[in-house]
């Protein structure tokens, strides 16, 4: 993992689901009065990036998916076609959930689309409803693994602090200078 005061990265090699490398910003810490809660930063947006999986199609392979959790919105950015210079990207807000059953209710203006394929239909709304609730999912998923890793930064440094703070450095039987029990030898 690479970690800085703003950003945190993480790359992955031979993963099953092609995952290559998730990169985390964060957002200052708004100042509040009253007593802290918790000691996480807030996420700004993860953006994670995927290899080419070629048993599936360019435009179902995703290339880069980016959660803008400020915005409320979920990009997705496919894999290039053969001969083609740009990819198909989509670009979803997430929906407010409703207070009574905590449905979600989607409309077709939630979702912007960019098709590289001039035949290709666009989805209707039902793939649309079940595309926006896997990735407000994987959106879930993310931000746990991304708490976890943090946490388990937080634990690598705190172990490698305990470390420090109770080395015992041991003197050489040869060092005469500093080995208390050489020097009462040689004196007498």
């Amino acid at each position: 993992a690479v970690v800085s005061t703003q950003s945190t990265g993480e790359h992955y090699k031979d993963r099953d689901d092609f995952l290559e490398k998730r990169v985390v910003n964060y957002t200052k810490r708004v100042k509040k009065f009253g007593p802290a809660e918790g000691n996480e930063k807030p996420i700004n947006q993860i953006t994670e990036y995927y290899a080419r999986d070629s048993s599936l199609a360019a435009d179902d392979d995703i290339a880069e998916l980016t959660f803008l959790l400020n915005e409320e919105k979920m990009f997705l950015k496919h894999h290039l076609q053969d001969e083609r210079i740009i990819s198909s990207t989509h670009e979803y807000l997430k929906p407010v959930q409703s207070e009574d059953k905590g449905q979600v209710q989607i409309t077709l203006d939630m979702v912007s689309s960019f098709q590289v394929e001039r035949q290709a239909k666009s989805p209707k709304l039902i793939h649309i409803y079940n595309t926006i609730v896997n990735l407000m999912g994987r959106e879930e998923g993310c931000v746990e693994t991304v708490r976890a890793s943090e946490q388990e930064v937080r634990d690598i440094l705190e172990g490698r602090m305990q470390e420090e703070l109770t080395t015992e450095l041991s003197v050489s039987i040869y060092d005469t200078a500093r080995n208390d029990t050489a020097k009462k030898r040689r004196e007498e």
